[in-house]
């Protein structure tokens, strides 16, 4: 069920890969044919920590997603249940709003799954 939700993330035009990784950064589903080559999988429950810390010293609240746009695409971290997070790879030209609604809209099903 966790990968049918994936699917629909990945007929968003310009989203190449949709993972799901546990609090340890281990793969729980995912639509990459090649299992290694998911993107900096491990450092993400990092990440998500680091980044809850500086927005919490902020006084922002919670992370809730993360968007990092380079010359060659953008990355999305979203956060789920039980410390597990939603890991996006995207083309430059992607409508990061769509995506972000996406997210938000499929977070509560895929917490119900983790």
């Amino acid at each position: 069920m966790l990968r049918r939700l994936l699917a629909s993330l990945s007929r968003i035009p310009g989203v190449r890969e949709a993972t799901i990784v546990d609090e340890h950064g281990r793969l729980r589903a995912s639509l990459v044919a090649d299992q290694d080559s998911v993107v900096f999988a491990e450092e993400v429950p990092m990440a998500l920590r680091e980044s809850d810390a500086l927005s919490e010293e902020a006084g922002m609240g919670k992370v809730d997603q993360i968007w990092v746009t380079g010359d060659s695409g953008r990355y999305g971290i979203s956060s789920m249940a039980a410390g597990s997070a939603l890991i996006m790879v995207c083309d430059r030209a992607s409508a990061i709003g769509r995506m972000r609604h996406e997210v938000k809209r499929l977070r509560p099903s895929m917490s119900e799954l983790i």
